[in-house]
């Protein structure tokens, strides 16, 4: 019987052999009409990639670092556009925020955080879980999802554990381990700084259609985007999954630990301090004209500065995901090959065809629904946004409105992974057994259904005042 080991080679090689497949028979088929033969290889040479990330095949910066080089080889790209279209300033911008996250990690206040929550709730299940959710959202908005969510596991695991909430029995252990990762993909829309792949849009944005949006303007429709979603998040949460205990045990520790910690300490406030200097940089682009990952670059050394000790390159580089730089960088030169050979123009009319012949307020809901929808077969954010945003911009294009009234819904519902826990984020609290994936799709569609709601109307009470209309 072949081992654990033995499993994973053969689901590897299974999935470099799906993908060398998948690129012969899409770039050696007959091209469709309308669709070049640099557009049609540009095509199979995305879809392999996609197929290779997914399926962990390769250590993910090797595969990004293939399919960067395979541009040229398959003629596709030139060698300096394909790396000109990779070093794009949202990899800075990533880099920057994964050590602002080092940064809150080594701090301390994380472990505040979470314990002053969990003392706020006051023993009420439903308090708990209420509160858990927004501080995830909330920070969520500022720092990047997973070291988020893996800041709050510990605490509700252990919650849970001193409850003694049986593992994938207890409705509120459901509630719980779901409700932490939904609130961390709902926070993440609420900022540029939110997610790496906001950041993407407004670059791809940017890049395709020569349009920009501002830190600001993205945050004005992003922050109540994520006061809104999240009670109703939670409020689909409770309905589907009632706790069965109506008093947590366990709090007198949880107190304890909270008395212990004092009053903020230095390496607190310098966070603290440092962190709202980035925040005015980054949402004064308007007045000091710094580009936005400049901004970012420019604020995270602060926390490296001698005598700080927030961020120690010898100590915490390892901290820093690599693998997500080049998953950006790679998806960005991608995705503009698509865009610069047609192929992004015929996909649009090939998929959402005749989107625009109908009202912009259907259109803004139909590309939410679509994203939505489209994470059943992509799990993995960064490149549904390279594959559906220059499509998007052309619908756009066609309806002679801006491209940013169906981009940045676009780059709202790029996060929305609700239905099944298929994302990276929701597999940090998956991998605890409280739920099953089928556990999340009846609340997830409750939020989903909200999520397009919400993101439209935003959109048409917001976008007007900010320009973007």
């Amino acid at each position: 019987m072949p081992d654990a080991n033995e499993n994973t080679w053969r689901k590897k090689a299974l999935g470099i052999v799906v993908a060398l497949v998948a690129y012969a028979i899409l770039a050696g088929m007959p091209a469709p009409e309308g669709l070049s033969p640099a557009g049609q290889k540009s095509l199979a040479l995305m879809v392999s990639a996609i197929i290779v990330w997914v399926s962990d095949a390769l250590p993910l910066a090797m595969a990004c670092s293939l399919f960067l080089f395979l541009q040229s080889v398959l003629g596709t790209a030139n060698l300096s556009t394909a790396l000109q279209r990779f070093a794009i300033p949202p990899v800075f911008f990533c880099f920057a925020m994964c050590c602002i996250v080092v940064a809150f990690q080594n701090s301390g206040l994380t472990r505040r955080i979470v314990l002053w929550t969990s003392l706020k709730s006051r023993g009420e299940p439903k308090r708990l879980l209420f509160l858990l959710m927004m501080v995830t959202a909330l920070v969520s908005s500022i720092l990047a999802d997973v070291p988020v969510v893996a800041m709050m596991f510990p605490v509700a695991l252990f919650l849970l554990q001193q409850n003694k909430c049986p593992v994938g029995e207890s409705p509120f252990g459901k509630a719980v381990m779901l409700g932490i990762a939904l609130a961390a993909l709902i926070g993440g829309v609420g900022t540029p700084a939110g997610s790496g792949t906001n950041i993407l849009t407004i670059n791809m944005l940017e890049n395709a259609a020569h349009v920009s949006v501002s830190f600001f303007q993205w945050t004005a429709i992003g922050m109540p985007m994520v006061l809104l979603l999240t009670p109703v998040a939670w409020w689909a949460l409770i309905k589907v999954y009632p706790p069965e205990i109506q008093h947590l045990v366990g709090m007198e520790s949880i107190g304890e630990d909270y008395a212990r910690l004092g009053p903020l300490g230095r390496k607190e406030k310098c966070f603290l301090l440092f962190l709202s200097i980035n925040l005015l940089l980054w949402c004064s682009s308007g007045t000091h004209g710094l580009p936005l990952p400049t901004a970012a670059v420019l604020g995270c050394v602060l926390f490296a500065l001698p005598g700080v000790g927030l961020i120690t390159w010898e100590e915490d580089r390892s901290k820093i995901g690599w693998d997500i730089l080049f998953l950006v960088g790679t998806a960005n030169s991608l995705g503009m090959a698509l865009w610069e050979n047609g192929t992004a123009t015929w996909i649009a009319n090939a998929c959402l065809g005749g989107l625009n012949t109908l009202p912009l307020i259907m259109v803004i809901a139909l590309v939410s629904l679509f994203t939505i929808l489209i994470h059943l077969v992509i799990p993995v954010n960064t490149p549904i946004v390279t594959v559906v945003l220059p499509p998007v911009v052309a619908i756009a294009v066609s309806m002679g409105i801006n491209p940013a009234i169906l981009a940045v819904p676009l780059g709202f519902s790029v996060s929305a992974a609700v239905l099944l826990p298929l994302d990276s984020v929701s597999l940090v609290t998956y991998q605890a057994g409280y739920y099953k994936m089928y556990d999340m799709f009846k609340p997830g569609i409750i939020i989903s259904i909200a999520w397009i709601i919400i993101t439209t109307a935003l959109m048409y009470l917001i976008a007007t005042p900010l320009g973007l209309m």
